[in-house]
């Protein structure tokens, strides 16, 4: 991911340098030390601009990728905070389908990710759920040590996506 965003920044700034030193050349009619001005005035202003422009477009791309947009005018209820919960303990069978049926008798889910191994494929027993944050503290309290599919299953407020650590087994 950061090389794909440094790449990203490299070229935005060398469009950027290349555009201004056209446009400076164009405007002063002028192809000797004007251009040599323009160029290093636009590279140093791409430099400074890069970095916002990189992140402008990256995270447009993660918003777009992360919740698909609403298509009806009626649907554009403002959006609630999201937070991730933590689920372990979870049947190996268990699917991301059955997750967001059990969740979402607490509220609106926005997402199961369910943790797979990387070279066998299969699950590990775990996964994250993305849930509107007044519905995470219900489902927090009504499914924490529940039974669930014949194993007590744990929810906790995730911290990161890293594996949490095992400290109740």
């Amino acid at each position: 991911m950061e090389q794909a965003s440094s790449a990203l920044q490299v070229i935005i700034a060398a469009l950027l340098a290349a555009l201004a030193a056209v446009v400076t050349a164009f405007i002063t009619s002028s192809w000797d030390n004007t251009l040599i001005t323009s160029v290093t005035l636009s590279t140093f202003l791409g430099g400074l601009l890069t970095p916002y422009l990189a992140n402008a477009l990256t995270t447009r791309k993660k918003r777009a990728v992360s919740r698909p947009r609403q298509e009806h005018a009626s649907a554009t209820i403002a959006i609630e905070e999201v937070r991730t919960l933590y689920v372990g303990n979870l049947p190996f069978k268990t699917d991301e389908e059955t997750i967001n049926e059990l969740f979402s008798q607490y509220g609106q889910v926005q997402a199961v990710r369910l943790v797979k191994d990387r070279r066998t494929g299969r699950k590990k027993g775990y996964g994250f759920v993305e849930i509107d944050a007044n519905a995470a503290d219900a489902a927090l309290a009504q499914l924490n040590d529940s039974e669930f599919e014949g194993r007590t299953i744990k929810v906790r407020a995730a911290h990161s996506e890293a594996e949490p650590d095992n400290d109740d087994e």
